[in-house]
């Protein structure tokens, strides 16, 4: 398992390029980062040249951070709008075999089932 991390700026996208060595990127949560003059953040991505999806809505004194389970296995751009920044956080499946010659899944990489 590898982690994974990005701090995202007002007006500044993310290019997000999918390598299929390091596996599907699952983002585990969004939180704050740097507090701008707004108390308001979104954080969205954009698939393939789709429309804009919100992810999460993040409101300054009510919710700083959000818990998330999504995952891709594609080209993203993540971006936020407000002023505040926000970071993602989680981390990389990667496509490991187990000693027993199962696919290890999720943030239990390394740990070896009997």
């Amino acid at each position: 398992m590898a982690f994974w991390g990005i701090e995202l700026k007002p007006g500044k996208p993310f290019n997000f390029r999918f390598d299929k060595a390091r596996g599907r990127l699952h983002i585990s949560q969004a939180c704050f980062g740097m507090f701008g003059s707004g108390a308001r953040s979104v954080v969205q991505c954009t698939v393939k040249g789709s429309s804009p999806i919100a992810l999460c809505t993040l409101s300054l004194g009510k919710i700083e951070f959000c818990a998330l389970d999504l995952e891709f296995e594609e080209d993203v751009v993540f971006e936020v709008g407000g002023v505040s920044s926000v970071f993602l956080s989680g981390f990389y499946r990667g496509n490991c075999r187990c000693r027993d010659g199962g696919r290890d899944e999720g943030p239990t990489v390394g740990l070896h089932r009997k």
